[in-house]
This record gives C-alpha cells, sequence and structure tokens, in this order.
C-alpha cells in the first residue's frame, strides 16, 4: 500500500507500452526527419540536374539570346528560370526584369550567389573561350519545391506511426493476458493452498518466474509441515507429562495422610515432573527463538569466554554425575553473530555429552584454532550413535533407540539451527578407542576478520 501511495508500483502494461509505443514514436520521427531531409536533398538535385539540361539543350545562337540578351523559361515571376548569354570580357549579365545580375567571369559548373538581396543557383556552360550560357533560378523557389516533394514523401511513413503505436498497444496486453492469468490464479488460492502453478502454455520468459514461485511454494509447504509435525510432537511430549503430573496430584489429593514427610513423599514425584515440563518448555522455547530468522544483530564474541562461563554453569551437574568434565582452551579466539545462539549450541553440546555418559565417565571439551575457523569439540565416553543414525539425531524430538535418558530429543535440533544463524558447520562422529566408544561432537566456525 505504501509502495503504491509512493508512485514505486508500476503497471508491467504501462511500462512496456510507454517503452515500446515511445520507442516506435521516436524512430519514426528521426526515420521520418532523415526521410524529409533525404528527399529535400535529392529534389535538389533533380533541379541542378534541370539547370544543367536546359543549358545544354539551348544554342548559344538562340535568336532570343541575341535579340534580348536572355529570356525566362517559365512564366511565373517566382519560380522563373533564367537563360543568359555570358561573356568573361563583361563584368556582369543582367536579366531583363532586373530581378538578377549574373557577375562576369564565373567558371562552368554550379554557383549559389546573392543578388539584390535574393539567393540564386546558377549553372553556367562555356561555349567557347570567352562566352558561354548561364541558367538561374531563385534559391528560394527551389528549395519551397524541394520542400513539398519531401513532405509528400513524410505522409505514408507519418501515417504508419500510430497505426504502429495502437498495433503494439494491442499486441502487449494479449500477449500480458497470460501474466493476468496467473495473478488471478495465485489471489484466487486459499491460505492451506499451496498447490504448484501450472507450467502449461506459460512463455518462456515467464516460466522462470513461475517456477521460482513453485519452489517457494514447495518450501513453504515443507516448512509449514514441519511446523505441523513439530506441534504434534510437542503436543505429545508434553502429554505424557502433564497426564503423570493430574496423575500424582490425584493421588496426593486422596492421600487421607497428614503426616507430613508422607504427604512430601507422595508430592515428590510431581515435583520431578514439573521439573521435567519446565525444562521442556524452556527447551521448546529456544528452539523457536533459535528458528525464528535470521540474526537481527552480528557483533564480536569471545568464544572462548563462553565455552568457560558455559562450563561452569554445567560443572555442577556433572560433578552430581561423578563426570570427569575436563576443558582445554588455548589463545582467545572472537568469532562474529549472535552470542545467545552461540551459549545455546555451547550448552547443548556440553550438556548433552553430560547428560549420556554414564556415572564415572569422561567428557573433554575442546576450543583451537585450525587455519582461519575456531574449532569447538566435545568428547565424551557415553554409549555413542550408530552410524546409521547420526544424520537422524538433529530431527526434533529424535531419541536414539535405547537410550534410558530423560533428554527432550530437541538439544541437537537447538544446535542446528543455532549453527546455522551463526553460519558454523557441526558434526558428530562415534569414536572407539581400547574396546570403548564414544561420541565427538564438532563445531567450526570462521574467525572475525577485525
Amino acid at each position: 500500500m505504501d509502495g503504491a501511495k509512493g508512485g514505486v508500483n508500476r503497471s508491467l502494461l504501462w511500462m512496456l507500452s510507454v517503452s515500446i509505443c515511445g520507442t516506435i514514436l521516436l524512430i519514426g520521427l528521426l526515420a521520418a526527419a532523415a526521410s524529409f531531409w533525404f528527399a529535400f536533398e535529392e529534389a535538389r538535385d533533380l533541379q541542378d540536374g534541370e539547370l544543367r539540361e536546359i543549358a545544354w539543350l539551348i544554342s548559344p545562337g538562340d535568336a532570343r539570346l541575341s535579340s534580348q540578351g536572355g529570356f525566362a523559361q517559365v512564366d511565373e515571376p517566382e519560380s522563373r528560370i533564367w537563360v543568359l548569354k555570358t561573356s568573361k570580357l563583361a563584368t556582369g549579365v543582367v536579366t531583363p526584369d532586373l530581378s538578377l545580375t549574373v557577375p562576369g567571369g564565373l567558371s562552368g559548373g554550379l554557383h549559389t550567389i546573392d543578388s539584390h538581396g535574393e539567393a540564386w543557383r546558377i549553372y553556367v556552360r562555356t561555349v567557347r573561350a570567352e562566352d558561354g550560357l548561364a541558367v538561374a533560378q531563385r534559391t528560394s523557389a527551389r528549395d519551397e519545391i524541394a520542400r513539398d516533394s519531401a513532405l509528400r514523401t513524410l505522409i505514408p511513413l507519418l501515417s504508419v506511426i500510430p497505426i504502429l503505436i495502437l498495433l503494439a498497444g494491442f499486441l502487449i496486453r494479449i500477449l500480458l493476458r497470460k501474466v493476468q492469468q496467473l495473478s488471478a490464479e495465485v489471489d484466487s488460492k486459499g491460505d492451506t493452498d499451496l498447490a504448484p502453478l501450472a507450467t502449461e502454455g506459460v512463455p518462456s520468459e515467464i516460466l522462470p518466474f513461475v517456477s521460482s514461485t513453485n519452489r517457494l511454494l514447495g518450501r513453504l509447504q515443507s516448512a509449514i509441515a514441519q511446523q505441523r509435525q513439530f506441534v504434534a510432537d510437542a503436543a505429545h511430549e508434553l502429554r505424557s507429562p502433564v497426564a503423570a503430573m493430574t496423575l500424582q496430584l490425584e493421588n496426593a489429593l486422596m492421600s487421607v495422610e497428614t503426616d507430613p514427610e508422607v504427604i512430601l513423599a507422595r508430592l515428590a514425584p510431581l515435583g520431578a515432573s514439573v521439573t521435567r515440563v519446565r525444562s521442556l518448555v524452556e527447551q521448546l522455547l529456544l528452539l523457536a527463538e533459535c528458528e525464528a530468522g535470521p540474526p537481527t544483530v552480528s557483533l564480536s564474541i569471545d568464544a572462548k569466554a563462553v565455552v568457560i562461563d558455559v562450563l561452569g554453569e554445567i560443572f555442577p551437574f556433572a560433578d552430581s554425575k561423578d563426570i570427569d568434565l575436563g576443558l582445554d582452551v588455548g589463545e582467545a579466539l572472537t568469532i562474529r553473530g549472535d552470542e545467545p545462539n552461540f551459549r545455546a549450541l555451547i550448552r547443548n553440546a556440553i550438556d548433552n555429552a553430560v547428560l549420556y555418559t554414564p556415572p564415572g565417565g569422561k567428557v573433554d571439551v575442546r576450543l583451537y584454532r585450525e587455519g582461519n575457523a575456531a574449532v569447538f569439540e566435545v568428547e565424551d565416553s557415553g554409549p555413542g550413535i550408530p552410524e546409521g543414525e547420526l544424520p537422524r539425531v538433529f530431527d526434533s524430538f529424535y531419541r536414539v533407540v535405547g537410550s534410558r535418558q530423560p533428554g527432550s530429543g530437541l538439544g541437537l535440533a537447538i544446535i542446528r539451527s543455532a549453527a546455522a544463524r551463526l553460519r558454523g558447520q557441526v558434526s558428530l562422529h562415534t569414536i572407539t578407542s581400547d574396546g570403548k566408544t564414544g561420541l565427538r561432537f564438532v563445531y567450526t566456525q570462521a574467525l572475525a576478520n577485525d
């Protein structure tokens, strides 16, 4: 709406009509001007040829020349063609009506002279060494005749220009009808109708746009399907702990015990269920935030400081499971991105390793530089993940078959979304050493170029 008010959005039909019809008009006018000029020059050349012909058709001994000194070939005053006998010995020759004085000494050929304030075109024919003939005509009369002749050549060209403009506008409307049909088809689609547009009969120039639109509709359909699946999975994950909480609360309310210790014992499972639901909701909110779109800010992040800080937060949990949580960091490394996303990635990577490593196990965290990139690794002594399931563990709510840990299946999904927003790469590798299994998590991101 704002674009329409500001005059930014213009009709393709209008732009094509103006550009094509304007081009036709401009080229037509240029062609008309060129045609006029060529026709005008050609008419003047013909008039010069006419003067030359007259000069060679009249004999120097013509009685009219000897008796009057010259005569008019045409009677109309403005368009008279004078034929005069010249002599190089004379200072000049004057026409009987005194309108033209031809100076003496003119060489043979065409000349343009000024006489009594008027321009004349003269052809001089040398008959003998001293004598000759001069055929003259006013330039104004010649130009008027040439101009009239040239203007007549413009009538067909100037008549066809408006016809071409009307025809071009008509053809543009017909050819753009398919675009209007596609627009109407898109407008008629409902909120849930993401079926691709038909490509049959679409012009080849518009086909790439239609194909891009269909690919966009396909991505939207896939994204909506994923969101629906996510909501369904989230509802399923929440249903079980909520049902358990409801049952535990009913059991506590039905108890006739008055001993506080007994009541607390009955309410303890309810507290654990509440904690699990809260953790699940927090992870759902975090995943939704990570998938909300590209980061709005890109700031410098001290990767070493973030890793140390997150490790300190998780250390009590690792200590409670008797897990050896080690840290190996070297120089300070600076990356660019959104710090909450990087912190969420680090936390979930370490948290997953501690969660799935059995008591008495070991988790090593490393941060180091490799070329122009920062590499963050978490290696644990847990059960690992079968190679066939590695690509699927990044899906939301997916859990490895046989895992007995109370995880939500969202940790690696959060990591994947955060890594995409940070423009980094993440991978998982099952490791085997001395008959023992484990898992290595690797995240790589380019260092900041400040």
